[in-house]
């Protein structure tokens, strides 16, 4: 598993909720192939004080994506 950096742009006054705005650009950067099915994710904390947001949002996202695998 290779530990890949990821690029997340999250948009503080759209009206999707931070944790589905994670979700669906961690999803599209799997489909377009810059993310593979097995890479390691940074850690919750770590993308959580990255972004500078709650680690029970990075959480919660986190689940959502393992949910849809």
């Amino acid at each position: 598993m290779a530990n890949k950096k990821l690029t997340l742009q999250i948009d503080f006054r759209s009206g999707l909720p931070i944790y589905t705005q994670i979700v669906n650009q961690v999803q599209a950067q799997v489909v377009s192939g810059k993310l593979q099915h097995d890479d390691q994710l940074p850690t919750v904390r770590a993308l959580a004080e990255e972004l500078r947001i709650n680690f029970n949002t990075v959480a919660r996202a986190y689940r959502i994506l393992d949910e849809a695998r």
